[in-house]
C-alpha cells in the first residue's frame, strides 16, 4: 500500500513551533511531512504546562497526542496506539526525534517495525554513560533496527557507532533561522548568558570573572535555576532578567556585544551542542566559551568564537576583557560567526540533509 505521507516525525521537542521550523522548511521543498507531538508539555520554566504549538507552514500536519510523563524527555509515552497512528497516516518513513534509550523511541520503533516502515532516531548524547540493563537492552534493540541515526554532533555519531547502530549515521546539527544581524549596541560592553543557572553551566565561574574585571564588562543573565540567588547577588555589574521564553531571547542577544557559554563537564553531563552558541552567532554576536563537550566543534565549524579552558574564571576574564578592550575585533568575530552559522547551522541546511535520507530507505531489520 503506498504511503500517504513522506515522513512522520515523532518529537516532544516539536511541541514548540520553534523546533518545528526545520520540518516546515522540509515541506517547502515538496516533502509531505506530518508531526506527532504531545498535546501538552511542561518544562522548568513553565511547570504548569503549556499546549502544543503549530509552526507556519505546518497547519493541518500536526497530530497532538496526550502523553504520560509530560516534561520527562526520556520517560514519557504517548497515550495512543502507535500502530494505529501509523496505519492512519501511512508514512513512507518515520523519524523518532528522541534518544534511542527513551521510552518513546521504544514505543514508536516497535510500531514501525511491526508496520514494516523504515525509521530513524535522534542521538544527541555524547557520553557513554552506564545505563540500567533494561534501558541498555531497549537502546540496543532500537539502534540495531534503525535505518538511520540523526546524530546531533560528531561526538554523538561516534557514540551511535559504538553503541551498535547498524543503519546510516549522519551528523545533522540543530538548526536556527536567519534572524538577521543585530545592530551593534551602544554603551558599556555587555556580555549575555542564556541558560540554566546550575553549576555544570559554569555560572559561578562567569560571575567570578565579571567581578574580577571591576566594571569593564556588564553581564546580563537570562535563565532560572538553583543559582538564581547567586546571580541576584552578583553585584552592580550583573543584571538578572529571570526566565525568558524563547520568543524573547532575541532581545537579550540584541543588547549584547558578546555571549558567554562557560560550561563544565561533569561525571554525567557535557555540553552536547550548545544551541545558545548558534543562536548568538547567527545574530553576529561573538561567543566566549569553554573547551568542553561539542562546543569546540561548533565554534570551529562556524568561527566567531574564543575558547578558554573550563573551570577557569581567570581565563574567562582575560578573554572577555580582551574583547571589551578591542570592540573592532569583537565585531569582526561576530561577522565571521554569522557567516559560518548561516553556512552550517540553519534549518535550511538541516532540512537538506534530512531530505537526502528519505530516498533509498529499506524496511527495518
Amino acid at each position: 500500500m503506498p504511503g500517504s505521507c513522506d515522513l512522520l516525525v515523532v518529537s516532544h521537542a516539536c511541541v514548540l513551533a520553534e523546533n518545528q521550523r526545520v520540518y516546515a522548511e522540509l515541506a517547502t521543498r515538496g516533502a509531505d511531512v506530518r508531526l506527532v507531538v504531545p498535546a501538552r508539555w511542561r518544562d522548568p520554566y513553565r511547570p504548569e504546562g503549556y499546549a502544543a504549538q503549530v509552526a507556519e507552514g505546518l497547519e493541518g500536519r500536526v497530530t497532538e497526542l496526550r502523553v504520560l510523563g509530560a516534561g520527562r524527555p526520556q520517560r514519557h509515552v504517548h497515550l495512543a496506539r502507535a500502530r494505529s497512528v501509523l496505519a492512519s497516516l501511512r508514512p513512507r518513513a518515520v523519524l523518532i526525534e528522541e534518544e534511542p534509550f527513551s521510552l518513546a523511541a521504544s514505543q514508536w520503533s516497535s510500531a514501525a517495525r511491526h508496520a514494516g516502515v523504515p525509521f530513524g532516531v535522534q542521538l544527541a548524547e555524547t557520553m557513554d554513560r552506564a545505563l540500567p540493563r533494561a534501558v541498555a537492552t531497549m537502546r540496543d534493540r532500537v539502534l540495531s533496527s534503525a535505518a538511520f541515526v540523526l546524530a546531533r554532533s560528531p561526538g554523538a555519531a561516534a557514540l551511535a557507532s559504538h553503541w551498535g547502530a547498524s543503519g546510516a549515521v549522519v551528523v545533522v546539527a540543530h538548526g536556527v533561522d536567519d534572524t538577521g544581524a543585530r545592530p551593534t549596541p551602544d554603551g558599556a560592553f555587555t556580555v549575555a548568558y542564556v541558560g540554566r543557572l546550575v553549576e555544570v553551566k559554569g555560572v559561578l565561574d562567569l560571575l567570578e570573572a565579571v567581578r574580577s574585571l571591576d566594571g569593564a564588562v556588564r553581564l546580563v543573565v537570562a535563565g532560572d535555576g538553583p543559582l538564581a540567588g547567586a546571580v541576584r547577588d552578583g553585584g552592580a555589574h550583573v543584571e538578572y532578567l529571570g526566565a525568558v521564553r524563547h520568543e524573547g531571547i532575541g532581545e537579550v542577544y540584541a543588547r549584547a556585544h558578546a555571549t558567554c557559554v562557560p560550561s563544565r563537564t561533569s561525571a554525567t553531563w557535557e555540553e552536547q551542542f550548545g544551541r545558545v552558541l548558534v543562536e548568538s552567532l547567527v545574530r553576529a554576536v561573538p561567543v566566549v566559551a569553554t573547551r568542553t563537550g561539542e562546543i569546540p566543534w561548533v565554534v570551529a565549524s562556524a568561527g566567531g568564537g574564543v575558547l578558554v579552558e573550563q573551570r577557569d574564571p581567570a581565563g574567562l576574564a582575560a578573554a572577555l576583557g580582551a574583547l571589551a578592550a578591542d570592540r573592532e575585533r569583537a565585531e569582526a568575530l561576530g561577522a565571521q560567526g554569522r557567516a559560518g552559522a548561516l553556512a552550517t547551522f540553519t534549518n535550511a541546511a538541516a532540512a537538506g540533509q534530512i531530505a537526502s535520507l528519505l530516498g533509498g530507505l529499506s524496511a527495518p531489520r
